[in-house]
């Protein structure tokens, strides 16, 4: 058996890449990716203890520290709305709520009035993250005396 000279193969091997040329094909490669939002709350109950007729601006205990807050993960921004029923047993006292991404955040002078019809701030946090809150009671001098009580409902929606 003789073998082939180098150039024979080379010629060979050109003449093989001539007949298979290569070829190629664009491929679209699409998926879908939903909407996440997860909510957990760290707290259910919001306790002001005894305040006095006259008080403006109490600010509830454990703000300061970050007591009440939210582990928040989403991929969209979110819409959140809270709202309050009427305060028992008489609609006289005010409540407001600020929020922040850190207890130092959290002022009076950031907060808004939590109403019954409610009010609407937003996030463009994406990603997952602790959002804090924070609550201050007003009591005005003419308010009677007891025990009152609400319920504040927080809803974050994208």
């Amino acid at each position: 058996m003789k073998a082939l000279p180098l150039i024979a193969l080379v010629v060979l091997g050109a003449i093989v890449a001539l007949a298979y040329p290569a070829t190629s094909e664009q491929i679209t490669v699409t998926a879908e990716v939903p909407t996440y939002v997860s909510v957990v709350f760290n707290y259910n109950a919001v306790s002001f203890g005894t305040v006095q007729p006259g008080t403006i601006d109490y600010p509830a205990p454990g703000n300061s520290q970050g007591l009440y807050n939210v582990t928040v993960s989403s991929n969209v921004n979110l819409n959140v709305s809270i709202h309050r029923t009427a305060w028992t047993p008489n609609d006289v006292l005010t409540l407001k709520f600020a929020h922040a991404l850190s207890p130092a955040g959290l002022t009076p002078g950031v907060a808004f009035e939590v109403t019954i019809d409610g009010t609407t701030y937003s996030f463009s946090e994406i990603g997952e993250f602790q959002e804090f809150h924070g609550y201050w009671l007003s009591v005005p001098s003419t308010a009677p005396a007891g025990s009152y009580s609400t319920t504040v409902t927080i809803t974050y929606t994208p």
